[in-house]
């Protein structure tokens, strides 16, 4: 088992603390107490208070009492948690990143999909959250309309470029992407710069990153569907058709997508869609860019979309590195987590999604990660809310007090069940990890009430205190 919180007798002697203290004030007071009050300037107005505060309040405390208090409940009301992690799972809780309670914080383990947290994380640090994706439009300058050769469509990466069907539901893509950049839209963009006619083929260029379409630690029999597309730095609609069944070549498949888009605006193409990459210097005639890198954050973590999180990979690779490959984007990201000055000990990164078995992270390392920013930033923002329809969080966690309030990142394999995130109490904030790995983890609604039970007496707490400072 891991670190416990603090005893009873512990928790009664932080209790003690501002008392002792106040005590002290109060002796301070009376033997300072003026014999009459001061005589207030012309100018001032003294309004005397009506609720004057008393003096046996948290708000005569010293401000590091009250945390300090506060994190005693916490860590006493995450004892029984941390009593239940066995040895080959981890948690660990963080009130304004003073860490109150853990076990086994510093096991490396199968973090499924929460290691998108670090991969949502570092992105936002290192393209910053205004960074957008460009797809563009390429080809020889019309004349009268006319393009002479193939008009070549080059990716830039964007992870939800798509038509508009594929942001609605359907039986088997049950969390449809939140936000797209349009199809449709480029589309309109090349018939607006008055092309009607190209005497070559619509090409599909992905040579932005590299050709490798699957991390290696992805289970073979499930490469290919809905959940597991294949990975390209052109791709419309996660390379999948309005059948749900999902291609092998992104650039073809996008190459194909736009070709239908133009013909149906009534644009001549003479050839059939291809794959290739586009001659240098030719003119743009036509670009789309997506939604801020803030908003992109929002879809990775809340809809767990895997090909973005290996599409941000490629990008922070290419950007910090000079190569758009999963190789030198998971570098890149435990030496930001390293210049942070995070915890890595025994970490191990295969791939962006978490998809692979793998993947190595502690409990240290993700609450680390989580400490370093505020719920109400991109990264906590763009977790799913408990109970949120269209997340990974629809129908999980609807308990009082928890649902609509708490933000995670879930993580799901066979016998791999974690949850990363934060939620509010009161004014402070507290950040929590949970990875179970091993045949338990399938049954994890004791620990996820238990955690909910310690986040919700941390909630109550915090009203307790504000109650205590009228």
């Amino acid at each position: 088992m891991g670190r416990r919180g603090p005893s009873l007798v512990a928790l009664a002697a932080v209790a003690a603390v501002p008392a002792v203290l106040l005590g002290g004030l109060v002796l301070v007071a009376n033997a300072q107490r003026p014999t009459a009050s001061p005589t207030p300037s012309s100018t001032t107005v003294v309004t005397p208070s009506t609720t004057p505060t008393p003096l046996f309040s948290f708000r005569r405390a010293p401000g590091v009492l009250v945390a300090d208090h506060h994190d005693g409940v916490v860590a006493m009301a995450a004892d029984p948690l941390m009593a239940a992690v066995d040895s080959q799972s981890c948690a660990a809780v963080a009130a304004d990143g003073v860490v109150v309670a853990a076990a086994n914080p510093g096991a490396a383990l199968i973090p499924a999909s929460t290691l998108k947290v670090l991969v949502a994380a570092v992105a936002l640090d290192v393209l910053g959250g205004d960074h957008v994706f460009t797809t563009e439009v390429r080809g020889a300058t019309p004349v009268n309309g006319v393009v002479q050769g193939d008009l070549v469509l080059v990716g830039g990466g964007d992870p939800v470029l798509s038509e508009s069907w594929y942001a609605e539901a359907s039986p088997a893509r049950r969390r449809p992407p939140n936000v797209i950049t349009s199809a449709e839209a480029l589309a309109d963009a090349v018939v607006a710069a008055g092309i009607t006619q190209v005497t070559g083929r619509v090409v599909g260029d992905g040579s932005r990153y590299d050709d490798e379409r699957y991390p290696p630690g992805w289970a073979a029999d499930l490469r290919g569907t809905i959940d597991f597309p294949p990975i390209g730095a052109l791709t419309i609609n996660d390379t999948t058709s309005r059948a749900d069944v999902v291609g092998s070549d992104p650039a073809g498949h996008a190459a194909a997508v736009l070709d239908q888009l133009l013909r149906d605006r009534g644009v001549e193409v003479s050839g059939q869609p291809a794959v290739g990459v586009g001659p240098p210097g030719s003119a743009v005639l036509a670009s789309l860019q997506s939604a801020p890198l803030t908003t992109l954050v929002r879809e990775l973590l809340s809809t767990s979309d895997n090909g973005a999180a290996e599409l941000l990979v490629k990008e922070l690779g290419l950007v910090a590195a000079g190569q758009g490959s999963r190789v030198a984007g998971v570098q890149v990201i435990v030496d930001r987590l390293t210049a942070w000055g995070v915890p890595t000990a025994g970490i191990q990164l295969t791939d962006g999604s978490g998809l692979s078995r793998d993947n190595r992270l502690s409990c240290d390392t993700l609450l680390a990660v989580l400490a370093r920013t505020a719920m109400t930033d991109p990264l906590g923002q763009g977790m799913a809310i408990a109970g949120e329809d269209g997340t990974t969080l629809a129908g999980q966690l609807e308990v009082p007090g928890v649902e609509g309030v708490l933000r995670a990142k879930t993580g799901s394999l066979t016998g791999v069940k974690a949850l990363a995130g934060y939620y509010p109490a009161g004014d402070r904030t507290i950040a929590f990890v949970l990875v179970l790995n091993g045949s338990g983890a399938g049954e994890f609604a004791d620990e996820w009430g238990l955690l909910t039970d310690a986040l919700i007496a941390a909630a109550d707490a915090a009203l307790d205190e504000e109650a205590l400072a009228p």
